[in-house]
Protein backbone atom coordinates (compact mmCIF):
# COMPACT_ATOMS: atom_id res chain seq x y z
CA UNK A 1 0.00 0.00 0.00
CA UNK A 2 2.74 2.44 0.98
CA UNK A 3 4.66 1.79 -2.25
CA UNK A 4 1.57 2.67 -4.31
CA UNK A 5 1.14 5.87 -2.33
CA UNK A 6 4.77 6.81 -2.94
CA UNK A 7 4.34 6.30 -6.72
CA UNK A 8 1.14 8.33 -6.73
CA UNK A 9 2.74 11.27 -4.94
CA UNK A 10 5.81 11.15 -7.18
CA UNK A 11 3.65 11.39 -10.30
CA UNK A 12 1.50 14.16 -8.87
CA UNK A 13 4.48 16.22 -7.77
CA UNK A 14 6.54 15.41 -10.87
CA UNK A 15 3.93 16.38 -13.45
CA UNK A 16 4.48 19.80 -15.01
CA UNK A 17 1.86 21.22 -17.36
CA UNK A 18 3.10 23.44 -20.24
CA UNK A 19 0.50 24.81 -22.65
CA UNK A 20 -1.86 21.93 -21.84
CA UNK A 21 0.84 19.30 -22.50
CA UNK A 22 1.94 17.14 -19.58
CA UNK A 23 5.71 16.94 -19.27
CA UNK A 24 7.48 14.72 -16.76
CA UNK A 25 10.96 15.94 -15.93
CA UNK A 26 13.76 13.78 -14.67
CA UNK A 27 14.93 16.56 -12.36
CA UNK A 28 15.21 15.56 -8.67
CA UNK A 29 13.61 18.11 -6.38
CA UNK A 30 14.67 18.26 -2.75
CA UNK A 31 11.89 17.04 -0.49
CA UNK A 32 12.19 20.09 1.74
CA UNK A 33 11.17 22.32 -1.18
CA UNK A 34 7.93 20.48 -1.86
CA UNK A 35 4.62 21.01 -0.13
CA UNK A 36 0.91 20.59 -0.65
CA UNK A 37 -2.45 21.34 0.87
CA UNK A 38 -5.84 19.89 -0.01
CA UNK A 39 -8.96 21.42 1.52
CA UNK A 40 -11.19 18.50 0.52
CA UNK A 41 -9.09 15.77 2.13
CA UNK A 42 -7.86 18.05 4.93
CA UNK A 43 -4.33 16.79 4.31
CA UNK A 44 -1.33 19.06 4.33
CA UNK A 45 2.44 18.66 4.53
CA UNK A 46 5.58 20.68 3.90
CA UNK A 47 7.80 17.85 2.64
CA UNK A 48 7.51 14.61 0.69
CA UNK A 49 8.00 12.24 3.62
CA UNK A 50 5.34 14.02 5.64
CA UNK A 51 3.01 13.80 2.64
CA UNK A 52 3.57 10.05 2.37
CA UNK A 53 3.00 9.59 6.09
CA UNK A 54 -0.17 11.70 6.03
CA UNK A 55 -1.72 9.75 3.18
CA UNK A 56 -0.64 6.43 4.67
CA UNK A 57 -2.15 7.26 8.05
CA UNK A 58 -5.36 8.42 6.36
CA UNK A 59 -5.65 5.18 4.40
CA UNK A 60 -4.69 2.90 7.30
CA UNK A 61 -7.77 2.20 9.40
CA UNK A 62 -5.94 1.56 12.66
CA UNK A 63 -7.51 0.92 16.03
CA UNK A 64 -6.75 3.74 18.44
CA UNK A 65 -6.84 1.37 21.40
CA UNK A 66 -6.48 -2.37 21.92
CA UNK A 67 -6.56 -4.01 25.36
CA UNK A 68 -5.46 -7.43 26.59
CA UNK A 69 -6.17 -9.34 29.78
CA UNK A 70 -3.01 -9.40 31.90
CA UNK A 71 -1.82 -12.76 33.25
CA UNK A 72 1.41 -13.76 34.98
CA UNK A 73 0.30 -17.39 34.99
CA UNK A 74 0.28 -19.74 32.00
CA UNK A 75 -0.92 -18.91 29.46
CA UNK A 76 1.01 -15.71 30.06
CA UNK A 77 0.10 -12.27 28.77
CA UNK A 78 2.52 -9.80 30.28
CA UNK A 79 3.67 -7.67 27.36
CA UNK A 80 0.49 -7.62 25.28
CA UNK A 81 2.44 -9.18 22.41
CA UNK A 82 2.21 -12.85 23.35
CA UNK A 83 0.14 -15.10 21.10
CA UNK A 84 -1.78 -16.22 24.18
CA UNK A 85 -3.08 -12.71 24.93
CA UNK A 86 -6.86 -12.40 25.07
CA UNK A 87 -8.42 -9.14 23.89
CA UNK A 88 -10.83 -7.27 26.12
CA UNK A 89 -13.09 -4.26 25.57
CA UNK A 90 -12.93 -3.19 29.21
CA UNK A 91 -11.89 0.29 28.08
CA UNK A 92 -15.43 1.02 26.89
CA UNK A 93 -18.01 2.90 28.93
CA UNK A 94 -19.93 0.72 31.33
CA UNK A 95 -16.99 -1.66 31.79
CA UNK A 96 -13.93 -1.65 34.04
CA UNK A 97 -10.35 -2.67 33.31
CA UNK A 98 -8.52 -4.66 35.95
CA UNK A 99 -5.28 -3.28 37.31
CA UNK A 100 -2.42 -4.46 35.06
CA UNK A 101 -4.55 -4.73 31.90
CA UNK A 102 -2.25 -4.25 28.91
CA UNK A 103 -3.26 -1.32 26.72
CA UNK A 104 -1.85 -0.70 23.24
CA UNK A 105 -2.66 2.92 22.54
CA UNK A 106 -1.93 5.45 19.80
CA UNK A 107 -0.74 8.50 21.72
CA UNK A 108 -0.95 10.48 18.48
CA UNK A 109 -1.71 9.67 14.84
CA UNK A 110 1.71 8.14 14.21
CA UNK A 111 2.97 6.68 17.47
CA UNK A 112 1.72 3.93 19.78
CA UNK A 113 3.01 2.58 23.07
CA UNK A 114 2.05 -0.18 25.49
CA UNK A 115 0.71 0.75 28.93
CA UNK A 116 -0.48 -1.00 32.08
CA UNK A 117 -3.67 0.07 33.83
CA UNK A 118 -3.17 1.50 37.32
CA UNK A 119 -6.82 2.46 37.93
CA UNK A 120 -10.14 2.55 36.09
CA UNK A 121 -12.89 4.54 37.77
CA UNK A 122 -15.44 3.78 35.06
CA UNK A 123 -15.03 7.15 33.39
CA UNK A 124 -11.29 7.43 32.87
CA UNK A 125 -8.31 5.09 32.88
CA UNK A 126 -5.01 5.95 34.53
CA UNK A 127 -2.14 3.92 33.10
CA UNK A 128 1.66 3.80 33.10
CA UNK A 129 3.92 3.12 30.11
CA UNK A 130 5.34 -0.39 29.90
CA UNK A 131 8.95 0.79 29.46
CA UNK A 132 10.91 3.76 30.75
CA UNK A 133 9.89 6.79 28.72
CA UNK A 134 13.08 8.68 29.48
CA UNK A 135 16.41 7.43 30.84
CA UNK A 136 19.61 8.56 32.51
CA UNK A 137 18.33 11.60 34.35
CA UNK A 138 18.47 12.73 38.00
CA UNK A 139 15.38 13.39 40.09
CA UNK A 140 16.78 16.77 41.12
CA UNK A 141 20.07 18.44 40.30
CA UNK A 142 20.67 19.61 43.89
CA UNK A 143 21.96 17.07 46.38
CA UNK A 144 20.03 18.22 49.47
CA UNK A 145 16.87 19.52 47.86
CA UNK A 146 14.29 16.74 47.65
CA UNK A 147 11.74 19.05 49.33
CA UNK A 148 11.64 20.99 46.05
CA UNK A 149 10.32 17.95 44.20
CA UNK A 150 11.49 16.23 40.97
CA UNK A 151 12.50 19.48 39.29
CA UNK A 152 14.81 17.80 36.77
CA UNK A 153 13.05 14.58 35.77
CA UNK A 154 9.42 15.77 35.72
CA UNK A 155 9.90 18.60 33.16
CA UNK A 156 11.99 16.23 31.02
CA UNK A 157 9.18 13.67 31.04
CA UNK A 158 6.65 16.35 30.12
CA UNK A 159 8.78 17.46 27.18
CA UNK A 160 9.20 13.89 25.95
CA UNK A 161 5.42 13.35 25.93
CA UNK A 162 4.34 16.79 24.69
CA UNK A 163 3.22 15.39 21.30
CA UNK A 164 0.91 12.77 22.88
CA UNK A 165 -2.24 14.60 21.85
CA UNK A 166 -4.52 11.58 22.26
CA UNK A 167 -4.18 11.54 26.05
CA UNK A 168 -5.80 13.96 28.48
CA UNK A 169 -4.08 17.14 29.59
CA UNK A 170 -3.33 16.79 33.30
CA UNK A 171 -3.43 19.90 35.47
CA UNK A 172 -2.27 19.53 39.07
CA UNK A 173 -0.03 21.03 41.71
CA UNK A 174 2.54 18.56 43.09
CA UNK A 175 2.17 18.19 46.84
CA UNK A 176 -1.29 19.78 46.87
CA UNK A 177 -3.53 18.08 44.29
CA UNK A 178 -4.90 14.70 45.34
CA UNK A 179 -3.29 12.39 42.78
CA UNK A 180 -3.99 9.25 44.77
CA UNK A 181 -5.07 8.73 48.40
CA UNK A 182 -3.74 12.09 49.57
CA UNK A 183 -1.94 15.19 48.40
CA UNK A 184 1.38 14.64 50.14
CA UNK A 185 4.38 13.76 48.02
CA UNK A 186 7.00 13.20 50.67
CA UNK A 187 6.91 9.78 52.28
CA UNK A 188 8.00 7.59 55.15
CA UNK A 189 8.10 3.80 55.24
CA UNK A 190 6.02 2.18 57.97
CA UNK A 191 6.33 -1.01 59.97
CA UNK A 192 4.04 -2.88 57.60
CA UNK A 193 6.40 -1.89 54.77
CA UNK A 194 3.69 -0.10 52.85
CA UNK A 195 4.08 3.49 51.72
CA UNK A 196 2.34 6.28 53.55
CA UNK A 197 2.82 9.88 52.54
CA UNK A 198 2.32 11.87 55.70
CA UNK A 199 5.50 13.90 56.17
CA UNK A 200 8.17 15.65 54.15
CA UNK A 201 5.83 17.33 51.70
CA UNK A 202 7.25 19.67 49.08
CA UNK A 203 7.99 22.96 50.77
CA UNK A 204 8.98 24.81 47.61
CA UNK A 205 6.92 26.34 44.81
CA UNK A 206 9.62 25.64 42.22
CA UNK A 207 7.44 23.17 40.31
CA UNK A 208 4.25 25.21 40.55
CA UNK A 209 1.06 24.01 38.86
CA UNK A 210 1.73 21.53 36.08
CA UNK A 211 -0.20 21.30 32.82
CA UNK A 212 1.08 18.42 30.71
CA UNK A 213 0.19 15.20 28.92
CA UNK A 214 1.94 12.93 31.43
CA UNK A 215 3.25 12.80 34.96
CA UNK A 216 5.25 10.36 37.11
CA UNK A 217 3.80 7.67 39.35
CA UNK A 218 3.59 8.43 43.08
CA UNK A 219 4.97 6.10 45.73
CA UNK A 220 1.48 5.43 47.09
CA UNK A 221 0.24 4.46 43.62
CA UNK A 222 3.07 1.96 43.36
CA UNK A 223 2.26 0.70 46.84
CA UNK A 224 -1.38 0.20 45.84
CA UNK A 225 -0.32 -2.35 43.22
CA UNK A 226 1.42 -4.46 45.90
CA UNK A 227 4.93 -3.00 45.88
CA UNK A 228 6.44 -3.15 49.36
CA UNK A 229 9.35 -1.21 50.79
CA UNK A 230 12.71 -2.94 51.12
CA UNK A 231 13.16 -4.48 54.55
CA UNK A 232 15.78 -6.61 56.30
CA UNK A 233 13.54 -9.52 57.13
CA UNK A 234 11.28 -12.21 55.76
CA UNK A 235 9.68 -11.90 52.35
CA UNK A 236 6.01 -11.39 51.73
CA UNK A 237 3.85 -14.08 50.17
CA UNK A 238 4.40 -13.28 46.51
CA UNK A 239 6.43 -15.65 44.41
CA UNK A 240 9.93 -14.24 44.15
CA UNK A 241 11.37 -14.03 40.66
CA UNK A 242 14.12 -16.52 39.70
CA UNK A 243 17.64 -15.79 40.98
CA UNK A 244 16.42 -13.21 43.51
CA UNK A 245 16.61 -14.32 47.11
CA UNK A 246 15.94 -11.66 49.68
CA UNK A 247 13.56 -9.31 51.46
CA UNK A 248 10.64 -7.75 49.59
CA UNK A 249 12.04 -8.23 46.13
CA UNK A 250 9.25 -9.49 43.91
CA UNK A 251 6.49 -7.88 45.98
CA UNK A 252 5.51 -5.72 42.99
CA UNK A 253 3.44 -7.38 40.28
CA UNK A 254 5.56 -8.07 37.20
CA UNK A 255 3.96 -5.27 35.19
CA UNK A 256 5.36 -2.70 37.61
CA UNK A 257 8.99 -3.65 36.98
CA UNK A 258 8.84 -5.15 33.51
CA UNK A 259 11.42 -3.95 30.97
CA UNK A 260 14.06 -3.30 33.59
CA UNK A 261 17.32 -5.17 34.08
CA UNK A 262 16.80 -8.97 34.28
CA UNK A 263 13.19 -8.60 33.08
CA UNK A 264 13.71 -11.57 30.76
CA UNK A 265 12.82 -13.62 33.82
CA UNK A 266 9.27 -12.29 33.75
CA UNK A 267 8.36 -11.26 30.23
CA UNK A 268 10.59 -8.34 29.31
CA UNK A 269 13.53 -8.22 26.93
CA UNK A 270 16.48 -7.49 29.24
CA UNK A 271 18.78 -10.20 30.58
CA UNK A 272 21.31 -9.64 33.37
CA UNK A 273 23.89 -8.19 31.00
CA UNK A 274 21.71 -6.06 28.72
CA UNK A 275 22.58 -2.40 28.28
CA UNK A 276 20.15 0.15 26.93
CA UNK A 277 20.96 2.39 23.98
CA UNK A 278 22.78 4.77 26.31
CA UNK A 279 25.20 2.08 27.47
CA UNK A 280 23.83 1.58 30.99
CA UNK A 281 21.52 -0.86 32.73
CA UNK A 282 17.83 -0.01 33.06
CA UNK A 283 17.69 -0.75 36.77
CA UNK A 284 14.92 1.43 38.15
CA UNK A 285 12.60 4.34 37.58
CA UNK A 286 11.77 7.33 39.73
CA UNK A 287 8.48 7.98 41.50
CA UNK A 288 7.25 11.50 42.13
CA UNK A 289 7.69 11.06 45.87
CA UNK A 290 10.48 12.41 48.03
CA UNK A 291 11.87 10.11 50.69
CA UNK A 292 12.80 10.78 54.31
CA UNK A 293 15.64 13.22 54.87
CA UNK A 294 16.72 15.68 52.21
CA UNK A 295 18.73 13.62 49.76
CA UNK A 296 16.66 10.70 48.45
CA UNK A 297 13.49 9.87 46.50
CA UNK A 298 11.46 6.69 46.13
CA UNK A 299 12.12 4.41 43.15
CA UNK A 300 10.57 1.27 41.71
CA UNK A 301 13.51 -1.11 41.65
CA UNK A 302 14.16 -3.76 38.97
CA UNK A 303 13.92 -6.37 41.75
CA UNK A 304 10.23 -5.57 42.17
CA UNK A 305 10.09 -3.45 45.33
CA UNK A 306 10.05 0.18 46.46
CA UNK A 307 13.52 1.45 47.26
CA UNK A 308 15.17 4.83 47.48
CA UNK A 309 18.28 6.47 46.13
CA UNK A 310 20.08 9.78 45.87
CA UNK A 311 18.13 12.38 43.92
CA UNK A 312 21.22 13.37 41.92
CA UNK A 313 21.79 9.83 40.61
CA UNK A 314 21.84 9.94 36.80
CA UNK A 315 21.27 6.32 35.76
CA UNK A 316 17.54 5.99 36.43
CA UNK A 317 14.59 6.85 34.23
CA UNK A 318 10.90 7.70 34.47
CA UNK A 319 7.71 6.21 33.05
CA UNK A 320 4.83 8.26 31.73
CA UNK A 321 1.57 8.04 33.68
CA UNK A 322 -1.29 9.19 31.45
CA UNK A 323 -5.04 9.39 31.57
CA UNK A 324 -7.62 8.64 28.88
CA UNK A 325 -11.38 9.17 28.99
CA UNK A 326 -13.65 6.26 28.16
CA UNK A 327 -15.95 6.59 25.17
Amino acid sequence: MKEKIKMLIIFVLGGITIGGIGVYAATIISSINVGYSNANSKLAADNVQAAIDEVYDKSFNKELITAYEYSEQDPKCINGEEKTCVKTDCYKKGKTCEQGTVIKYYVNNHEFHYFYVLRDDGTKITMQQRENTIRNIPWHAGENANREGPTTVLPALEQATSTWVNVNVLEYTPGITNLYENANTGCISTEDYKIRCETNTYTSTVLGTRKARARMITAQEASSTGCLVWKNGATDNRVIQPSINAYNQGSCPDFMHNYLWESKNYGGSYSNDTLNENGVYDNCYWTMSACFGNTTAWIVDRGGFLGNDSIIYTKYGARAVVEITKS
